[in-house]
């Protein structure tokens, strides 16, 4: 790999959710119900990363928290990477954006992976404050089984971290306390696939963080620190993210 290298970006589809607005948009769309993908991205170029690995399928979401979720079988994360032309052991690289439950569910699937989190992350997600523990599923939470993210090729960094050339980890807490954004460098130029430090475009227009949050004016910085990397972003919960279902290429290398 060379300092030049590029990658495309693809948004796999894994299935929807109905949540209550103000999850996406602080203080907005309070007590209307808002349609959500879940999302899985896929980075190919001089190897193959996966960012975010969607929800565990042994979990109900609605028995659990109360919430919709809906899969087909082409939203079966292992059905939408074949649908993309990858499978699980070609992944080198799984980077999580956070370890909240919709996007950490099926680390198992990549045995093979290197899979990467922020320290302050893990640390966190382990012992949360205690209108956090269900969202990560941790001690405490009611979740009878350990948490999906922990694998044997679990791994940790700290703070800003190049994973590969052209692919930058990028700290953006508030949502949670060790929340990442991924720069990806491509043929049309920087994106930044923001994880839940912007579940929306909305958060951008409307100049609001997400709802969800562990500290709302670390989650405005972030936004802001995304905003001056890059115009291309990637936000988490959006449907306008694609074009075809269940995968939709995002940019080229």
């Amino acid at each position: 790999m060379t300092e030049e290298a590029t990658w495309s970006i693809k948004a796999l589809d894994t299935g929807t959710s109905t949540i209550e607005g103000s999850i996406r948009t602080y203080l907005r769309h309070c007590g209307e119900p808002v349609s959500i993908p879940r999302v899985m991205w896929l980075l190919e170029g001089p190897t193959t990363i996966v960012v975010d690995t969607s929800v565990d399928p042994q979990l109900k979401p609605y028995e659990f928290f109360g919430e919709s979720f809906e899969r087909s079988r082409e939203q079966i994360p292992e059905n939408a990477l074949k649908a993309a032309g990858v499978a699980p052991k070609d992944v080198e690289w799984v980077i999580l954006t956070h370890l909240h439950w919709d996007h950490c569910g099926n680390c198992a699937l990549f045995p093979e992976a290197r899979v990467v989190v922020q320290e302050a992350e893990l640390r966190y997600a382990i012992a949360p404050g205690r209108s956090f523990r269900v969202g990560y599923l941790s001690p405490g939470s009611g979740w009878p089984h350990l948490p999906s993210y922990l694998v044997p090729n679990l791994t940790t960094v700290r703070g800003q971290h190049e994973v590969v050339p052209g692919v930058t980890l990028l700290p953006v807490p508030g949502h949670t306390p060790g929340s990442q954004a991924v720069l990806v460098r491509t043929g049309s130029g920087t994106y930044c696939i923001t994880g839940d430090a912007m579940m929306t475009y909305e958060n951008i227009e409307l100049d609001v963080p997400p709802g969800y949050h562990t500290d709302v004016d670390a989650a405005m910085d972030s936004l802001d620190l995304m905003r001056a990397r890059t115009s291309l972003l990637l936000p988490s919960h959006d449907h306008s993210v694609f074009r075809d279902r269940p995968v939709t290429l995002i940019a080229s290398q």
